[in-house]
């Protein structure tokens, strides 16, 4: 007394495991990769960490003319066209402090944490240099290529 229309077909049931192993993958790479929210705070993350580097650079490359680093970040001559000195999100300006003759602060706000975050006592692993904790954080430099009277 079975109707032909009323069995389910072997396709139903193979279509149903495919939309089940799809929707497992997505939620799979969503908790490895992140939301795509998620993944746009740390591509400006890196995007921060790159133009802050290039700061770093810029500002070295000035200690070594004028053995000193500069008293502000504008104050990095010739720099201009092609050096950042603003968030690439907000465009607030980076914060830089000089703390010596030859050393400075430059402080970003990062909304991520990278994997080698300083711990507690400002070590990082691996090279470290430009490791960060989420929110606003400092990194104290030295300038190089500086001679030391």
């Amino acid at each position: 007394m079975s109707d032909e229309g009323d069995r389910v077909r072997p396709g139903h049931w193979i279509a149903l495991a495919a939309s089940i192993v799809s929707g497992v993958t997505v939620v799979c790479a969503i908790v490895v990769m992140g939301t795509p929210a998620e993944q746009r705070q740390a591509k400006l993350d890196a995007s921060r960490v790159r133009q802050l580097s290039s700061l770093a650079a810029a500002i070295d490359n000035y200690a070594a003319l004028h053995d000193r680093v500069p008293p502000s970040l504008p104050g990095l001559d010739g720099a201009g066209e092609w050096l950042s000195i603003t968030d690439p999100d907000n465009g607030s300006p980076y914060a830089y402090e000089k703390t010596g003759d030859h050393s400075y602060r430059l402080c970003a706000v990062f909304a991520t944490t990278t994997g080698q975050a300083p711990d507690d006592r400002g070590e990082a692993g691996f090279d470290g240099r430009w490791a960060h904790r989420a929110g606003r954080y400092c990194f104290d430099r030295q300038a190089s290529g500086v001679s030391r009277r």
